[in-house]
């Protein structure tokens, strides 16, 4: 008789994780209606620049544990941010920047709250050949 391995409860996680980020990166890479990734780029070097790439008005925000729904809700709302997905169940959002705001100024405004744990860019990343 054979014997399965169960995994680990961390190791699920990871996988979870890990396959949440490629969704979220597979599913802003093969939106129709999305800017060109390849010309997505801080400094606006050549796609092949060292510089940090990311997806222009696009943000990963983490919030504190213990924050309600409805503090999220109020927060994104008020900073003109719409959800595009929940990565991390009520903690972890990906979201759209709504007005004219560049990534930069976003997340230095979601950071001053109190609320919020860190906030990024929605960085691109490349296999190397």
């Amino acid at each position: 008789m054979a014997c399965l391995a169960v995994p680990s409860r961390s190791a699920v996680q990871l996988v979870t994780f890990m396959m949440c980020v490629s969704g979220v990166c597979l599913s802003a890479s093969c939106d129709a209606t999305s800017r060109d990734p390849i010309t997505m780029s801080t400094s606006g070097n050549s796609p092949r620049s060292s510089a940090p790439r990311f997806v222009p008005q696009e943000v990963l925000v983490k919030f504190k544990v213990g924050i309600s729904q409805e503090q999220i809700a109020f927060l994104l709302k008020d900073n003109h941010l719409e959800m595009i997905a929940e990565i991390q169940k009520g903690r972890l959002f990906h979201v759209r920047i709504l007005d004219d705001r560049s990534v930069e100024s976003t997340i230095k405004q979601l950071t001053s709250y109190q609320e919020v744990e860190y906030a990024e860019p929605n960085y691109l990343h490349e296999m190397q050949k």
